[in-house]
């Protein structure tokens, strides 16, 4: 039985070499067009490096997945912390964040969307989606429930989440793909709808901007 190789701080830093070198090929050429090659010039690593740290490109392309989903969950988290515990505050925040640098950038963007593109074929990949949006979509629900329940409005929770991580998603795809506006006018749009539905003013929340502005920065492998 072979031994599991110990990860030493010179392989982890390899490893993460190699993970951000396969972020930014995908950011410069596309994920089909991202070869072993272009990964490792981006890394700047030698080729024959992969085998030694991955088990090969498709073990490396999982795991920079992996990688890039836990980075844009710990920026949410982190960003969230100095909001409090308000469930309305909290998921106006989510909302704010979610078209904010860095966890919308971009150059790294569509490197989100097409890990998402091909985690239907991919079931390693689609396990690690599914249980990233599943767990986001439950903490949506969760605040929309509380920031419902705080003010007396009968409100399908369900219903409403569905609707919130969608608007998400639409916006992100258009911001991305179609690049007909910009993050100021996906946050207007999406916040605009977190208002409206709890019938909130955005001016009893303008504070929110610079709490999240002083959030610490994170670098998601550019």
């Amino acid at each position: 039985m072979n031994k599991p190789v110990k990860l030493t701080p010179t392989i982890e830093a390899r490893r993460q070499d190699l993970i951000r070198g396969t972020i930014k090929s995908i950011a410069q050429l596309g994920y089909t067009n991202s070869t072993v090659q272009s990964i490792c010039d981006a890394a700047g690593l030698s080729r024959g490096l992969i085998g030694h740290y991955f088990n090969g490109k498709e073990d490396l392309l999982l795991q920079a997945f992996r990688h890039l989903a836990n980075q844009l969950d710990d920026h949410m988290r982190r960003a969230l912390k100095p909001v409090g515990h308000d469930p309305f505050r909290r998921l106006l925040a989510a909302a704010i964040v979610s078209f904010s640098e860095p966890h919308a950038r971009r150059e790294t963007a569509p490197v989100w969307l097409a890990f998402s593109a091909v985690a239907r074929w991919n079931p390693e990949m689609l396990a690690v989606h599914r249980e990233l949006y599943g767990r986001y979509r439950r903490w949506i629900e969760r605040m929309i429930q509380a920031a419902a329940a705080d003010r007396g409005l009968a409100l399908d929770s369900r219903v409403a989440s569905l609707t919130f991580t969608q608007l998400v998603d639409g916006l992100w795809f258009g911001w991305v793909v179609e690049q007909i506006y910009d993050l100021e006018e996906a946050r207007h749009v999406l916040c605009s709808w977190v208002f409206e539905t709890f019938h909130e003013r955005p001016e009893n929340h303008a504070d929110l901007h610079d709490i999240l502005a002083a959030a610490a920065p994170l670098d998601l492998g550019t």
